[in-house]
């Protein structure tokens, strides 16, 4: 429309032999030229980043976010909107935070950018809950000084933040401080582990020749062979159940679910420091990694960072009910170890697999994380805990 009137203008100029309306026309024309090109080539070559301090965090800390814009061109920008999604989860200490939708809001950025000019901004970023976050995607805006014309470009979803979450001394949420699993040595010898050594003693016939401590045994003067302690490597096998009811499709309690993640979490890194084999399962999607969770029992630096990186990215909605994962895993988890089942519900079919689990010779405990006390099943012989939700865990840990 403003073409079509600068044309009118230029046709009356002439018409009426009239030199200024023909300078406005021509002035017009190019005020309007420059704003249409300076809105058209206005986010050409302009680059947004943003970017965290850290990849990985536990639930409450804070991560430095940085946000880069970098105008790479002579243009310059009199003004840029960047509209960024962020998830509630993650609170964000900026003044432009707008509600957006449910689970996310966005965070608005206004900018000013000389040519080749690079802006660069740093904002706290504190996580409140376990999870897998990513910002974005969002959009700039800009265009022509005037604000008459405006153009948008896309912004792609940022690197992933894991949050994981936090743990607790098992004492701290209503376990035991001793053998809170009962006794999880074993006495079969044939479970040795050469790591446990118990002490020396005179070499017998048919001892293994890779047995002999010989140090000690030029001390003494006589051969002498190690002796170890029955193995703890028989371990423990957490399994974290998803479901907050007796169908997946029923919804998800997720003060129970997050108790859950932490109590695994914790019990895992009680596990690491006690020297014992640990692995967790889960019915639960992994982000990134499939169906459900499987880190079968296992030694070393790596396992802790490995389990809370797999309840980081732990979602509910998975369709397979924990007593089937259970049952197989139950084939290939090695007799005598311990079970531990973290669990808001229990229904008859996680009844009849926990007491199936306990009947083949494997030492079962029970967690409940449901937030009121329950009825539960009659387990005769399974050791069990009830530790409420969130709301549990933080008062026991207050109360203490």
């Amino acid at each position: 429309m403003i073409w079509l009137g600068i044309a009118a203008l230029y046709i009356l100029a002439l018409i009426t032999d009239n030199g200024l309306l023909l300078v406005m026309a021509v002035l017009l024309t190019l005020v309007v030229g420059t704003v249409m090109l300076w809105g058209r080539f206005a986010l050409e070559r302009v680059e947004y980043h943003r970017s965290f301090g850290r990849t990985h965090c536990f639930a409450g800390e804070e991560v430095e976010l940085t946000v880069e814009l970098t105008n790479r061109k002579l243009l310059p920008l009199s003004y840029l909107t960047v509209d960024d999604s962020v998830p509630e989860s993650l609170e964000l200490r900026a003044q432009k935070v707008l509600f957006h939708r449910k689970g996310r809001s966005v965070l608005r950025l206004l900018f000013s950018l000389a040519w080749y000019q690079k802006v660069v901004r740093h904002y706290k970023v504190r996580a409140t809950r376990r999870g897998f976050y990513r910002l974005g995607p969002g959009t700039i805006k800009g265009g022509d000084p005037f604000g008459w014309v405006d153009d948008a470009i896309p912004i792609d979803e940022s690197d992933l933040l894991l949050v994981y979450p936090n743990t607790m001394p098992l004492e701290q949420v209503g376990l035991p401080s001793r053998r809170p699993f009962g006794d999880l040595k074993s006495n079969d010898k044939l479970f040795e582990d050469p790591m446990r050594f118990a002490g020396v003693r005179e070499y017998q016939q048919g001892d293994p020749l890779n047995r002999i401590h010989w140090k000690a045994s030029a001390a003494s003067g006589r051969l002498q062979v190690r002796q170890l302690d029955p193995s703890a490597s028989l371990g423990l096998a957490i399994f974290l159940n998803t479901w907050s009811f007796d169908h997946f499709w029923e919804g998800d309690d997720v003060s129970a679910l997050e108790a859950g993640c932490t109590l695994a979490a914790s019990v895992v890194k009680w596990a690491t420091e006690e020297g014992l084999a640990v692995g967790l399962y889960a019915n639960g999607l992994i982000y990134q990694w499939g169906m459900s969770l499987r880190l079968p029992p296992a030694r070393g630096e790596q396992v802790l960072q490995h389990t809370l990186e797999g309840l980081a990215r732990l979602q509910s909605g998975s369709p397979q009910p924990i007593d089937e994962l259970i049952a197989t895993e139950m084939q290939t988890l090695p007799y005598g170890t311990t079970v531990v089942v973290i669990t808001r519900q229990v229904g008859d079919d996680l009844a009849a697999q926990i007491m199936r689990v306990h009947r083949s010779g494997r030492p079962v405990t029970l967690i409940v994380t449901a937030p009121e006390p329950q009825a539960l099943p009659y387990l005769p012989g399974v050791r069990i805990y009830e530790v409420g939700g969130e709301e549990g865990l933080h008062a026991a840990v207050l109360a203490r």
